[in-house]
């Protein structure tokens, strides 16, 4: 099965590289270097997600055949976030933005797609500061000396179908009316948005209504949740954290009993997952007067059918550290974050969105430009296309395919006209 972030196919002409290199930490990772036809540019776009494989990214082949190098990078966290720190992958970018430049391109320009848009943005925040004003810690207290590291700066951010990040995105899904987080079936009826007495019709039969003040309180109560699974992430890591101190202490070891020096051993070695259900409720989803855009009904992670088929399957951050769901999936832990970072960022950014997006809101794409301090930034929009750019309704069908029209449109006229080729 084809991934919806990968080409179908590859026009001969394009070179393609298989690339193992390291993250600025010497963590080893790879990716695919796509370069043109004739001769290598001295300009790079780069691509990459926290935990998705963009080494076959469909932009690749027609960034090359427009004249520029692409190289689709992985992560340490290919395919399994489940003890993710964002500032970690921060060291994996530092790292392919390193080769890239030793490869002997003078310009790397970062492409965030989805997820990666606040990957790179965080990125490239740090990568702008001194190394002392970095970050040293992730936010549950691990070690991370961002300063300690290279982060060499990029050239520029083009950001397509871009979300705040991946905790903001999740916390707005979070489903508020599960009681007990460890019984997937436990309900508060007055915060389930899948409740007909709230307004929910099966996607079948058309859109659901939800009322303001189900609304407020649905918000409080997502929000409450994750305050929630943060507390008790921290409490874990804290835990861990006063054992492993507590083990470096030979006098304080000695004054406790066998058993609890046994006890505090296992405790600094350990590190907890929480499992996270229900985390595909949004009341947008259904409504189609909230935020109005041309979107259809539905989320992409449910496949065509109604949410709450995968509200309660698989969903997102099933199973996350108490680490990693700080860091990367909580929404109020997590420096991921678009609004947050953007404002920091000096080079040339463009934002390109597609307004039929099920999961990105026109609000949401209005902030995002907002936080955009740079003096030379810009703004697209996408019509008749999905999250992943595929053709969306008759008129969809009948203009050339989104994925060509944001290359030859939109994000090849804005490389040559900074860094041409």
């Amino acid at each position: 099965m084809r991934l919806p972030f990968q080409f179908a196919e590859l026009d001969p002409q394009v070179g393609r590289e298989i690339v193992y290199h390291h993250a600025s930490d010497g963590f080893p990772i790879g990716g695919v270097l796509y370069t043109p036809p004739r001769g290598e540019p001295s300009v790079a776009v780069l691509l990459m997600h926290p935990r998705g494989d963009f080494s076959r990214h469909y932009l690749a082949p027609l960034l090359a055949l427009g004249g520029y190098a692409c190289f689709g990078a992985t992560t340490r966290y290919l395919n399994n976030d489940a003890d993710a720190l964002h500032e970690r992958l921060l060291l994996d970018v530092a790292g392919s933005v390193s080769w890239l430049k030793e490869r002997g391109y003078s310009k790397v320009i970062l492409l965030g797609n989805s997820g990666g848009a606040s990957l790179f943005a965080y990125y490239q925040a740090q990568a702008e500061l001194p190394p002392a004003e970095r970050y040293r810690e992730s936010p549950s207290g691990d070690r991370a000396p961002l300063g300690d590291c290279e982060l060499p700066a990029a050239d520029g951010l083009f950001m397509l179908a871009a979300h705040r990040g991946e905790g903001v995105f999740l916390l707005e899904r979070l489903d508020p009316s599960i009681v007990d987080e460890d019984d997937p079936l436990s309900v508060d009826c007055s915060l389930d948005m899948y409740d007909p007495k709230n307004g929910y019709r099966p996607m079948a039969q058309g859109p659901s209504r939800y009322s303001p003040d189900f609304l407020a309180a649905f918000r409080a109560g997502q929000r409450a949740r994750c305050e929630r699974l943060d507390a008790r992430a921290r409490e874990w890591t804290e835990a861990a954290r006063a054992a492993r101190k507590l083990m470096k202490d030979p006098e304080a070891l000695l004054r406790l009993e066998p058993a609890a020096r046994a006890h505090a051993a296992r405790q600094s070695l350990t590190r907890r997952y929480q499992l996270i259900y229900r985390t595909l409720a949004d009341p947008r989803y259904l409504d189609p007067t909230l935020d109005p855009s041309p979107r259809p009904l539905g989320s992409i992670f449910s496949f065509g059918r109604d949410p709450v088929l995968g509200n309660y399957g698989e969903g997102l951050a099933r199973v996350m550290s108490a680490r990693g769901w700080l860091s990367t999936w909580s929404g109020l832990s997590s420096r991921a974050d678009l609004t947050q970072n953007l404002p920091r960022l000096s080079c040339p950014v463009h934002l390109c969105q597609p307004p039929a997006d099920v999961e990105i809101y026109p609000s949401e794409s209005a902030e995002l430009f907002a936080a955009v301090k740079s003096e030379d930034r810009s703004q697209s929009e996408l019509p008749h296309a999905d999250h992943y750019l595929n053709p969306l309704g008759e008129e969809g069908q009948r203009l050339p395919n989104p994925r060509r029209r944001v290359a030859d449109e939109v994000l090849l006229p804005w490389l040559r006209a900074r860094w041409p080729v």
